[in-house]
């Protein structure tokens, strides 16, 4: 039994920002929360060879990006993009896994478990080939342009002479979307394409206000302090679930397929021991808003 769902072009689940684009797929080969198709969002994409630099400004922005509950997209490669996936997880902010192979088949093998991880942390997960569909290189450039599609930015952390980047790049422009990216050293050849990016016209980002200022909507929005993230584990599905908006019992056990309703409010009723939500009644539950 499959456990993916499939969104046609012309089904209202599709996204709206991917009938802009050239070429928009046919089919969306889908997995997790839906609701983020519809979502403003921001992509993260650099080398699979990522340096401690790299790594180190790729953390810093993805943390910034998702503590602000920006969801965060990129390709589930190794190297930058599964870490902008794991930071997103690190501070419980939706991530958007956009996959080269079917949508079940994990690739790289080795990130099996970041791919889980973001299914069950209300993230979603995609493909427009056939489930079926064995890694093949030609398809992901065609991946690339449903990153750049899905997002209303681009960062580049990290990028050598052609790489891949260069294409979600190339496909960013193409469809108006704003690219940024961090200046690397003249003598790092993981920073060629990076440093051609900003003369070509790429906005040079030093910090997250450089990127946040282009977009009233992502500036506007609350920064999480880091001690909202204390969640722990179990809660992390449903407390991602009621950050979006409130949730009655009845839709949490919808939204919720792998827990019963009595799983469920044992969940509920700890969160609100640990402060973390409050019961609205007649609205259901919301997340408890902090003291300043």
């Amino acid at each position: 039994m499959k456990d993916y769902r499939i969104i046609n072009y012309y089904d209202n689940e599709y996204p709206e920002k991917l009938k802009l684009i050239a070429n928009p797929p046919k089919n969306l080969y889908v997995k997790g929360n839906l609701e983020l198709l519809d979502r403003e969002m921001f992509a993260i994409i650099g080398t699979r060879k990522i340096t401690d630099y790299g790594k180190k400004y790729a953390k810093i922005f993805a943390k910034e990006i998702a503590l602000r509950n920006i969801p965060i997209i990129s390709g589930m490669a190794i190297g930058t993009d599964s870490i902008a996936h794991q930071i997103a997880l690190k501070y419980n902010c939706p991530t958007i896994a956009v996959l080269g192979t079917g949508i079940d088949k994990i690739y790289p093998k080795k990130n099996k478990e970041l791919y889980y991880k973001i299914l069950e942390s209300n993230g979603l997960i995609l493909s427009e080939v056939h489930p079926d569909t064995e890694y093949n290189s030609k398809y992901f450039p065609l991946r690339n342009r449903i990153v750049s599609g899905l997002s209303d930015g681009v960062l580049v952390i990290e990028a050598g002479y052609r790489s891949g980047t260069s294409i979600t790049v190339k496909y960013a422009k193409q469809q108006g979307k704003l690219v940024f990216a961090l200046p690397g050293r003249l003598d790092d050849k993981y920073s060629v394409d990076s440093n051609i990016f900003i003369k070509q016209g790429a906005k040079l980002v030093t910090k997250i206000d450089d990127i946040l200022i282009n977009y009233p909507q992502f500036m506007n929005k609350k920064r999480k302090s880091e001690d909202e993230n204390n969640v722990k584990e179990e809660y992390i599905e449903i407390y991602n679930l009621i950050k979006e908006k409130n949730y009655s019992i009845e839709e949490l056990l919808n939204k919720v397929k792998n827990k019963s309703i009595i799983e469920i409010t044992n969940l509920l009723t700890m969160m609100e021991i640990d402060d973390l939500i409050v019961k609205d009644f007649g609205n259901g539950y919301m997340i408890k808003e902090k003291d300043a």
